[in-house]
C-alpha cells in the first residue's frame, strides 16, 4: 500500500487554488477540503468589513479542515488541504498532522499577480460569492512572500490549459516519487 500524501495548497484568494484542487480531484482521485467551506459554516459573521475572513473564522476553518483531512488520510492516498495558509503555524500544523498520520506532506503555493487575483475575486463577487478586496489580497500575498516551507510554486497567470499542464506535471512527479519511496 502506498504511503498517503497530504498536499497543502496555499495562495491568495483568486490565485487558482480551487482550480488546482478540482483538477487533482477529477484527474488524480484526490480528496479535497477547502478552508472556505468550513468558514462559510459561520455565515455572515465569518467575514470582516474588507471581505476577508475574521480571525475566529480562520481558526474555526483550519481546525475543522484539519480534522477532516486527518480522517481522510486514514482512507485515501491523496488528500488536499486548500486555503490561504498565510501563517507559518497553519502550515506547520498540517505538516505535523501528515506526520502523525504517517503521510508525506508537500506544500504547494499557487500564485499569480495580485491585480489578476483581485480581478478574479471581483468577478466572483459580482456573481454573489464572497471574498476579500484587493488590499486584503495584498496583505495575504505579503505574508506568503515571507513564508518558509513552500515546496513547490505554480504560476497561474495565463491560459487554463497551461495551468492544468503544470498541475498534472507536478502530481505525476509527486506520484513517481511516492512510488519510488515506497519501494514499488
Amino acid at each position: 500500500m502506498r504511503k498517503p500524501r497530504l498536499i497543502i495548497v496555499c495562495g491568495v484568494p483568486g490565485s487558482g487554488k480551487s482550480t488546482f484542487a478540482h483538477r487533482v480531484a477529477d484527474r488524480w482521485g484526490a480528496t479535497s477540503f477547502a478552508s472556505e467551506t468550513f468558514a462559510d459554516q459561520l455565515g455572515a459573521a465569518a467575514r470582516n468589513a474588507s471581505g476577508d475572513l475574521s480571525k475566529d473564522a480562520i481558526a474555526h476553518a483550519y481546525r475543522a479542515m484539519a480534522a477532516a483531512a486527518a480522517a481522510a488520510l486514514k482512507q485515501d492516498s491523496l488528500v488536499l488541504a486548500v486555503g490561504s495558509f498565510r501563517a507559518e503555524q497553519q502550515r506547520s500544523t498540517f505538516r505535523e498532522l501528515a506526520a502523525a498520520n504517517r503521510a508525506d506532506a508537500v506544500t504547494v503555493r499557487v500564485t499569480c499577480p495580485v491585480a489578476l487575483a483581485a480581478e478574479r475575486v471581483r468577478a466572483r463577487r459580482a456573481h454573489g460569492e464572497r471574498g476579500p478586496g484587493e488590499e486584503a489580497i495584498r496583505r495575504i500575498d505579503a505574508e506568503l512572500n515571507r513564508a518558509t516551507g513552500i515546496d513547490e510554486i505554480l504560476i497561474n497567470d495565463a491560459a487554463i490549459e497551461g495551468f492544468h499542464r503544470q498541475i498534472d506535471s507536478l502530481i505525476q512527479r509527486l506520484e513517481v516519487e511516492r512510488l519510488e519511496n515506497s519501494g514499488a
